[in-house]
């Protein structure tokens, strides 16, 4: 039985649906290896019917269609980076300008919502009784075409349904019509926004390093570029340290070291030690560092 708001239950008996989530069992994955071997790749977890229930409806033993399609399912996981670099100004292969996290933020809030048209991703939230483990998104620009004879296969793999609603959405957004269906958002009701910027974190800045996206100030890289750093050649988790150890200093360290210098001209007799005390003191000083703020932004 599902448990998240995206899904519904089903009768074990009743017609396939546009919107019902595939397991690839044994028998649907002898029938890809036949006609679709590309698809037996483990990296396609599910699939998602997305042939119209009115073509999938069974009357009097026919079917209004010869075909039905299904979309393959990835986790966001594994497809993230390929639509990172839609919107986000890529460094190097999974290091981004930290300038353009921002796009990258308002792309998934449209993924979560069922609003991205453009890239043709439908969002699967993980509900194990649905056949989803992992955030997931069906790819719709890559289906499977198969033959109605292999209709029971298909009847058989299914593991979960989306819920009305969100079945129109899906056919919506399949057929390329030019209303819109109204979805549940994450914001709604309010409790689920906190959810998303959650699903939004656990992309952008996930726990494991090793995938996920890299996010670095354009600063550090013009910095580490002009002294010659190859970014392309660094190890992956050697990139954020290099480009730290190149970053420019500062607005605020550039003026501390500008007046650090004319004072020094003007009293000449000035220790080192005292230098480096006023050097900590305007740096832990706030009001100073309004100041200079203030005057970037004037």
């Amino acid at each position: 039985m599902p448990t998240h708001w995206t899904y519904e239950a089903f009768a074990p008996g009743s017609d396939l649906l546009q919107g019902d989530v595939l397991e690839p069992t044994g028998s649907l994955r002898s029938i890809l290896k036949e006609v679709h071997p590309h698809f037996l790749d483990p990296k396609y977890t599910a699939f998602l019917v997305v042939t119209q229930s009115c073509d999938l409806a069974v009357r009097k033993g026919r079917f209004n269609t010869g075909y039905l399609n299904i979309a393959v399912i990835r986790p966001i996981a594994a497809v993230l980076h390929d639509f990172l670099i839609q919107v986000c100004r890529p460094v190097r292969e999974g290091v981004y300008l930290r300038e353009t996290k921002s796009e990258a933020y308002r792309l998934l809030e449209r993924v979560f919502n069922q609003n991205e048209q453009a890239l043709g991703l439908f969002y699967l939230h993980p509900d194990v009784g649905s056949g989803i483990g992992a955030p997931s998104a069906a790819l719709l620009r890559v289906t499977v075409t198969l033959r109605v004879e292999h209709y029971q296969v298909l009847k058989v793999a299914r593991r979960g349904r989306l819920s009305s609603e969100f079945r129109s959405k899906l056919g919506w957004l399949v057929g390329n019509l030019y209303s819109r269906i109204g979805t549940q958002d994450w914001s709604e009701p309010e409790d689920r926004s906190k959810e998303m910027e959650k699903l939004v974190k656990a992309c952008l800045e996930p726990g494991d390093p090793s995938y996920g996206p890299i996010w670095v100030p354009e600063a550090w890289v013009a910095a580490a570029v002009k002294e010659g750093v190859r970014i392309e050649q660094l190890d992956r988790d050697k990139v954020t340290s290099t480009l730290e150890a190149h970053k420019p200093p500062t607005a605020k360290e550039q003026v501390i070291e500008q007046a650090l210098r004319i004072l020094k001209e003007v009293a000449s007799t000035i220790d080192e030690d005292t230098l480096g005390r006023l050097r900590n003191r305007l740096n832990n000083d706030s009001v100073f560092a309004k100041a200079v703020r203030s005057a970037k932004s004037e």
